[in-house]
């Protein structure tokens, strides 16, 4: 299983939407509201690259207020 971060930029206020649109995401593992560069960070896992891609292409990048997205995949 790989474990990635996603930080996330947000059009300007849409974080509520954008926020609640994530919480109801299933694959999302935890995500929170942080300051500074960027607004949402997020936790996700998969299998392998591929399915992590997808989850960041089909179900974070596709929100309507997302803008944009740089993940963080860890080591173990």
């Amino acid at each position: 299983m790989m474990t990635c971060f996603v930080l996330i930029n947000v059009e300007a206020k849409k974080e509520d939407e954008v926020y609640d649109a994530l919480v109801a995401v299933k694959e999302i593992e935890g995500i929170r509201e942080v300051f500074g560069q960027y607004d949402l960070i997020c936790r996700i896992e998969g299998k392998n690259l591929r399915e992590i891609r997808k989850l960041i292409i089909n179900q974070i990048r596709s929100v309507p207020g997302v803008i944009t997205t740089t993940s963080l995949i860890t080591s173990e």
